[in-house]
């Protein structure tokens, strides 16, 4: 009789290509197979690769929507673009108030800054990862301690690839008397602090010297933007500076300008409204220096023109994404949400299923990833010791 022969084991670099194109909700179902494979699932270089194979295989794509009315609770939801959004899930907000609203301060792959005010100016804030069901509540910023803080202006979460970390930044508005005028701009400047995700702590760097105009950084490259009224402004998270990029101009006499930069596909582009042909024109900031934050340029990278009936006004659509193939773009004007077409110039309206019929919302495109919103993070969920029996008994079977 012979011997039955056991199976071969499969190579670890093949469980690992495996694991790397699964979604997220089957990885974290995976981690309770062996202490191993929990292991190499929880890793910060298996999220990082995890995230890198989403991206350049644009699988993975979601569309995070959320409440901001001021008058009703926040609730979040979030769609596929690999389905056409045909069905949407409801998350939950682990901010979440009665009587408060949650606001989205910044993104950046799946990584959610949650804000929220508790009282007067003083707000507290989280990061979440929606995919994970994990969030962490952040440590006070002590500009909020200060006698001469009035509120904070700008925010913004973006990623120092270089150390593989995720820097919170806040940007406060102090006054350096004891006069309560806001429009008294010699007592006024504008502190900025960064919080590291991997040194777990807060610093103070160099203020910022003009007042952003634009509430949320955008991220993008290895920076964040925002606007200001006569520019643009940056910041390097690797090098942790500030620097400007010019406006646009001479677009033409009936050029409408906006101090707003968007980003969307991993670029920074800012847009420009012709009232007289009513289209819009989105510049794309190219770098002309070898990847240098600092330099570069504008250059036009398409124009989107109405369709009948559809103007275009002081409000610009905001495009959202590139289509899968790259032949149109995801655009929300409002509470609308369409895809145009580059070559037909037609928009297609999107149906967002199983959402409430709220004119509030706010979308979001982001990868579903298992980047960790640090140590000592909670679970947004059902209890986790519910969910993991749920597991070991899938497992058992």
């Amino acid at each position: 009789m012979k011997k039955s022969q056991k199976a071969p084991a499969f190579m670890p670099e093949l469980v690992t290509d495996i694991l790397l194109r699964l979604p997220v909700e089957t990885l974290l179902r995976f981690r309770c197979l062996s202490t191993s494979l929990c292991a190499e699932i929880d890793s910060p270089d298996f999220a990082k690769n995890h995230l890198c194979r989403s991206i350049q295989s644009k699988t993975r794509q979601k569309l995070i929507i959320n409440n901001e009315d001021f008058m009703d609770p926040t609730d979040f939801f979030y769609a596929n673009f690999d389905s056409n959004f045909e069905y949407t899930i409801l998350l939950n907000n682990p901010l979440k108030s009665s009587y408060r609203c949650t606001s989205v301060c910044g993104s950046c792959n799946g990584l959610f800054l949650l804000g929220i005010f508790v009282k007067d100016q003083t707000m507290d804030f989280a990061l979440w990862n929606p995919f994970t069901k994990r969030y962490r509540k952040l440590p006070p910023c002590p500009v909020q301690t200060l006698p001469g803080y009035k509120k904070f202006i700008s925010f913004g979460l973006g990623c120092d690839s270089a150390l593989n970390d995720y820097k919170t930044v806040m940007i406060a508005k102090i006054h350096d008397s004891n006069d309560d005028d806001d429009d008294d701009d010699d007592c006024v400047h504008f502190q900025v602090w960064v919080f590291s995700l991997k040194s777990d702590s807060w610093k103070r760097i160099q203020d910022v010297e003009d007042e952003l105009t634009t509430w949320v950084g955008s991220f993008a490259n290895g920076a964040l933007y925002w606007g200001c009224e006569n520019k643009f402004v940056g910041f390097d998270l690797a090098n942790e500076v500030f620097f400007d990029l010019p406006l646009l101009n001479d677009c033409g006499p009936a050029a409408i300008y906006y101090d707003i930069v968007v980003v969307f596909g991993g670029n920074v582009y800012t847009p420009i409204i012709h009232a007289e042909e009513d289209t819009i024109e989105f510049y794309l900031w190219v770098d002309d220096d070898g990847g240098e934050v600092a330099g570069g340029c504008w250059r036009k990278e398409f124009t989107l023109e109405k369709e009948k009936n559809i103007s275009f006004s002081l409000f610009p659509p905001f495009p959202l994404a590139y289509s899968k193939e790259g032949d149109g773009i995801l655009l929300h004007k409002g509470n609308l949400i369409y895809w145009y077409n580059f070559e037909t110039k037609k928009r297609r309206r999107v149906k967002i299923h199983l959402i409430p019929d709220i004119p509030t919302y706010n979308f979001h495109v982001c990868w579903e990833s298992l980047v960790s919103p640090g140590n000592n993070t909670a679970f947004d969920g059902e209890a986790e010791e519910v969910i993991l029996g749920d597991l070991e008994a899938d497992s058992d079977e």
